[in-house]
């Protein structure tokens, strides 16, 4: 018996966020928060910082706080902002509405569209679903994403050099060996594990997601072999698809929503829908209605009838 495919409900003023609602993904999630939020902590609280001029020890706090700040919000957009799901019961303009659709959700797949397992929805231009922003990243927050594994990077090395240079210069000159009453301290310790942890990830990732947005290749059609998007684009323009079409400081701002260009030519499914389809609570076991489809390339069926107008009654002469 196949599956029941829900439908869309009619667009409503009460706006709400994306969310997928998975155990893993919450906890590691909570998990990324709690590692940053408590470095911030204890590099305020204990203050293991080598001895040195207070100015620089200033600059040095204050810039590591502030990456510290636009990590986690550009985690948040990552996590709370629609990866690009494809309405559900949308068709092609000019298609037939029994066309080819996904085995899974029933949505119609357009090009280089995958479905995440975890958020049960198709998503346009899925790279891949990373627990750690517990949500499917694709074309709608991979620009959020690309921050967070930039910021998580620059912030876990500025805290390697600040505290592992000392520490180091510290075990050659022999202030930790067995003979000496020296021992590192615990929150030092805490610092630098979670700093490398940081930095391996965070380097490892953005790297990736650089290569995948330059060659307009998403992880998923790099494994599946698939072609990537249209040939003789050059990397810069891949670039600003994903971070602005502008040059501006907003490119490295987790606060503003990159706007893409507009589609050239007529196309039944453009290569970039608008970045607002609609945000709602998803659910992996159910999908709320209110999803949001105000599109103009993209036709959806009505879930309410349409309004008939009264008829005047007529004078009976």
């Amino acid at each position: 018996m196949p599956a029941r495919v829900p439908t869309l409900g009619a667009p409503g003023r009460t706006r709400r966020v994306w969310f997928v609602c998975d155990v893993l993904g919450i906890a590691c999630a909570a998990g990324t928060w709690v590692l940053v939020l408590g470095a911030a902590g204890v590099l305020l609280r204990a203050r293991p910082l080598p001895a040195g001029d207070a100015a620089d020890g200033l600059a040095h706090g204050a810039l590591f706080h502030l990456l510290a700040f636009l990590a986690p919000a550009a985690h948040a957009r990552a996590m709370l902002t629609d990866p690009g799901p494809v309405p559900l019961g949308a068709v092609p303009l000019g298609a037939a509405p029994g066309g080819p659709r996904c085995p899974r959700c029933g949505c119609a797949q357009p090009p280089r569209a995958h479905h995440c397992m975890v958020g049960r929805r198709c998503i346009r231009k899925m790279d891949h679903h990373c627990p750690w922003v517990n949500n499917g990243v694709g074309e709608g927050n991979r620009k959020y994403f690309l921050l967070f594994t930039l910021y998580t990077a620059l912030g876990s090395l500025h805290l390697l050099l600040l505290l592992g240079v000392p520490a180091l210069r510290g075990y050659a000159r022999g202030d930790w060996d067995s003979r000496s009453t020296l021992t590192p301290r615990a929150s030092l310790v805490f610092l630098l594990l979670v700093a490398l942890k940081g930095f391996l990830l965070g380097s490892a990732m953005f790297a990736a997601q650089m290569r995948a947005v330059c060659t307009d290749r998403t992880r998923i059609e790099q494994l599946q072999g698939e072609r990537a998007g249209p040939g003789g684009v050059s990397k810069w323009v891949n670039l600003k698809a994903v971070l602005g079409h502008r040059l501006s400081l907003a490119w490295i701002s987790p606060f503003a929503s990159p706007r893409p260009q507009r589609a050239r030519g007529p196309s039944a499914w453009p290569d970039t829908l608008p970045s607002r389809l609609g945000r709602h609570l998803l659910n992996p076991q159910r999908v709320l209605k209110g999803v949001s489809t105000r599109s103009h390339l993209v036709s959806c069926p009505r879930t309410r009838p349409p309004r008939q107008r009264r008829k005047k009654p007529q004078a009976v002469f």
